[in-house]
């Protein structure tokens, strides 16, 4: 998988990730990406603003399916609910990391194909340049054929 290039499909499909500069550092059993801290993505007081935090973390449960589903071309993640734990300012960049294993997504993959449905939940630490914690994410996914597909 060549995470080079997801990023760059990403940042030039999405607006959103093209303005946080995403950059995919890890897609197997331990998914990390980075927002970076600029212009476009810092606030009132040039620490990360909370909607690229939000971003970062949220992504990961988007970057699960794209290496995971069996049969990405019928079934699509959405997230049902997200938590958001501020727990430092974000005065660098910032990497979002959550782990899924290859058990959860045979799992995964084995209920799409009984039942056209998986729910799943990613905790996600956001860490600063400094190893700083300076969120946490919660978020329940929902994937479906939400398509019709």
């Amino acid at each position: 998988m060549d995470l080079e290039k997801m990023s760059a499909s990403i940042r030039e499909k999405y607006g959103l990730y093209r303005s946080a500069g995403l950059e995919i550092l890890s897609a197997d059993e331990i998914f990390k990406a980075r927002v970076t801290l600029g212009p476009e993505t810092q606030n009132h007081v040039q620490m990360m603003h909370a909607a690229y935090l939000f971003a970062c973390g949220e992504f990961l449960g988007g970057l699960v399916p794209m290496r995971h589903l069996a049969k990405p071309e019928k079934f699509q993640p959405v997230v049902r609910d997200l938590k958001i734990e501020f727990k430092a300012p974000a005065m660098t960049s910032v990497t979002a990391e959550t782990t899924f294993t290859q058990a959860q997504a045979d799992e995964m993959n084995t209920a799409l194909d009984k039942d056209g449905r998986y729910d799943f939940t990613l905790v996600a630490a956001l860490k600063d340049e400094n190893d700083t914690l300076v969120a946490q994410t919660t978020t329940n996914y929902a994937i479906r054929n939400f398509m019709g597909g």
